[in-house]
């Protein structure tokens, strides 16, 4: 049995779902920070300055080159993996 397979998502997809998904950890990050002060929120206040410009930086509106997107996207799942480090950091040493 053949299996099809599906041709690549577009890029602005791609960069919407990048988005929304770094919106829910800003929430989630957000509700995080409050709870906490001092030297143990340092490294939430670093994931969550990661994880705000991801969500609410609309370049998909101001870039038009899918070769700028691409590094734009690369950019973003950066920021989001930097996110997750500061975040298990904060999870496991500092709380």
């Amino acid at each position: 049995m053949k299996q099809e397979t599906e041709g690549p998502i577009p890029i602005r997809e791609r960069l919407s779902a990048l988005n929304t998904k770094a919106y829910y950890l800003l929430v989630a990050l957000s509700f995080l920070y409050v709870k906490q002060s001092g030297a143990a929120a340092s490294s939430l206040k670093a994931a969550l300055t990661l994880t705000a410009g991801v969500a609410v930086a609309p370049v998909q509106d101001w870039v038009e080159s899918k070769r700028k997107l691409e590094w734009i996207r690369r950019g973003k799942v950066a920021f989001l993996w930097c996110a997750l480090f500061f975040t298990l950091w904060w999870v496991w040493k500092v709380s």
